[in-house]
């Protein structure tokens, strides 16, 4: 029978206990300050690969502001010749529209003779067409009685007031002479054409 053992007895390998468990390392496989070491480890590292990259983006956008103010400087010269060039095209410019304003006529001769010709009435001669700075003046007959030829060169003068042709090219169309003739049976007139911008 085996003999029961008595729990408060000592037994030969005895030894006061004088761990402080609380000064005594963490038995855990992977310890709490190693785990806050390594996130605050690679909060630095991060930050410092930033700033490092910061630092090169910063760098790098002062080298090419260097290139191209180099750049600039070298080509001032240039700069300045085209500017010059340009200033003179633009005075050689403005003499050629200048020229061409005062050589350009107002409006063409033929087309105005063809449209003078296209509405004329059938009565009606003319004899004369004088060209001025002014405006056209337009002489000529008509083989009608007197209240006949008056009425046919209102109603004429009207219609090249109306005329899409001949009225845009005019400030003004008017009857300005009418007479009889030398021999009686035809009636004179003149019909000035004012020009919109008469030349000075």
């Amino acid at each position: 029978m085996k003999r029961n053992r008595d729990p408060l007895a000592l037994s030969p390998h005895w030894h006061v206990d004088c761990r402080i468990e609380a000064d005594l390392p963490e038995d855990n496989i992977v310890g709490t300050r190693f785990l806050i070491n390594v996130v605050f480890t690679a909060v630095a590292l991060v930050a410092l690969l930033y700033t490092g990259w910061l630092g090169y983006v910063n760098l790098n956008l002062r080298h090419q502001i260097r290139d191209w103010e180099l750049r600039i400087n070298e080509n001032r010269a240039e700069v300045r010749d085209i500017q010059r060039m340009q200033q003179e095209y633009a005075a050689e410019a403005a003499k050629i529209d200048q020229a061409h304003a005062l050589v350009s006529p107002e409006l063409f001769v033929s087309d105005l003779f063809a449209n003078i010709g296209r509405t004329r009435p059938e009565q009606m001669a003319i004899d004369l067409i004088e060209w001025s700075d002014a405006g056209v003046v337009v002489r000529g007959s008509v083989a009608e009685k007197s209240e006949r030829a008056t009425r046919l060169l209102g109603g004429y003068v009207e219609q090249l007031r109306r005329d899409d042709k001949i009225a845009p090219l005019f400030r003004e169309i008017s009857l300005t002479d009418v007479g009889r003739g030398a021999a009686g049976d035809t009636l004179r007139f003149e019909i000035i054409f004012r020009l919109k911008n008469p030349r000075s």
